[in-house]
């Protein structure tokens, strides 16, 4: 059976206020969205939505409900993908739509359209024409599955639930369960995601084994609102963190979280926004036993030079451009460094002193460190340099002070 990837798919439990809304109660993993009336719009046109669970039998599910009125809205999730994974969204809707005064009375029912989209660049717009949606269903009375095949084309993908009733009525509510977003042909996973604002998550110490305590920092160039950071580690183990502390350097802004893995295996750790809707950004860990880093390590090749030297090697990442190069340049001109683009290139060598300065080390598929440069090169002294623009970086270079 295929993993499902969605948080909280069966879209029953830990509901709570979308930022102390009371009127907007969603599941985890879950963000509200609806459209908003227009000035001149009617009194019943395009209501604003009450959101919160409803008891159905002996299951609780999601309702989506404005009675008397019409409205456009639904739920949406952020989740990581990989460019060119195809995936297939399921979900089951349930609608109710009558001008009957009693419960249970089906009575002339409006069209209520129901939907479910995916926008596969990961934009938050539910109007954006990028969006792919289902055919329009009419789940009066029954639950009825929809689907969708999609094709991610970014790292992560928004998908949407939907409904949008055409006509006001007395009861007017639409029922969500079960949603599950499986992948279709092989599974291929980022090991770093950096989202918008070059949010992106860092980890100390660089060597994380079982039962050692391990910082993780979260750092972004926007003040994002209303975050955690979710681990999910083997056996599905779900941890939600609250920021032990917050803080600004160099106009980023940082948030730092400590956690202890107690297993080998790969943890997912994802910085999201309104309990895990908004995804922020993630970073896969693989933690083994620390023999097995120490071993690789000795085992590595290292390059046998002519004659020994200093070796300080500017490292610029996949995503620079010429005016990262020029920056590295002229930063590192007084100096005389290295500079390329090869992380094994930075590595190479039986030198005695072999410092890399990584900048923008998260903007590699896979995110440099120390840890990674000590298991294929080892003796290589690892900067990782933060800089939001190539001015930054000629700057940090040129008063950059080698210890």
């Amino acid at each position: 059976m295929s993993k499902n990837l969605l948080l909280y798919g069966e879209l029953n439990r830990d509901f709570a206020p979308y930022r102390q809304q009371e009127t907007a109660v969603t599941v985890a993993g879950w963000s509200p969205w609806w459209v908003t009336a227009e000035e001149n719009d009617p009194h019943w046109k395009n209501k604003r939505p009450v959101f919160g669970p409803y008891r159905l039998g002996e299951e609780t599910v999601q309702q989506v409900s404005a009675p008397w009125g019409t409205y456009v809205g639904g739920l949406y999730q952020q989740v990581p993908a990989f460019t060119g994974n195809r995936y297939l969204l399921r979900v089951e809707a349930l609608a109710w739509s009558s001008e009957g005064d009693r419960p249970g009375e089906l009575l002339e029912p409006s069209a209520v359209n129901v939907q479910i989209g995916c926008d596969p660049t990961g934009g938050f717009d539910p109007a954006s024409p990028l969006i792919q949606w289902s055919k329009p269903a009419e789940p009066i009375g029954a639950w009825q599955l929809l689907e969708l095949a999609i094709e991610a084309q970014a790292s992560i993908i928004t998908l949407y639930l939907k409904s949008a009733p055409e006509l006001p009525k007395r009861q007017q509510a639409v029922f969500w369960r079960l949603a599950s977003l499986t992948a279709v042909g092989r599974l291929r996973r980022s090991a770093t995601i950096v989202g918008s604002g070059d949010t992106h998550i860092m980890l100390k110490p660089d060597i994380i084994t079982p039962d050692v305590e391990a910082t993780v920092i979260v750092s972004a160039a926007r003040a994002h609102q209303e975050t955690s950071l979710l681990i999910v580690g083997p056996g599905e183990q779900e941890l939600v963190l609250d920021a032990a502390e917050s803080s600004q350097l160099q106009g980023r802004h940082l948030w730092r979280y400590q956690f202890t893995p107690t297993a080998v295996g790969l943890y997912d750790l994802r910085f999201v926004g309104d309990r895990g809707a908004r995804l922020l950004a993630q970073q896969l860990l693989r933690i083994s036993e620390g023999d097995s880093l120490a071993q690789a390590a000795a085992q590595a090749p290292s390059g046998q030079p002519r004659l020994d030297y200093r070796r300080v090697y500017i490292l610029l990442p996949p995503t620079a451009d010429e005016q990262w190069l020029a920056a590295a340049a002229k930063g590192g001109f007084d100096g005389r460094y290295t500079i390329g683009f090869s992380a094994d290139d930075a590595g190479i060598g039986d030198l005695s002193q072999r410092r890399v300065l990584a900048v923008n080390p998260h903007h590699w598929p896979e995110t440099l460190t120390a840890a990674w440069f000590h298991q294929h090169y080892p003796g290589v002294q690892f900067t990782g340099v933060v800089a939001n623009t190539p001015e930054d970086l000629e700057l940090w270079l040129r008063n950059w002070i080698d210890d």
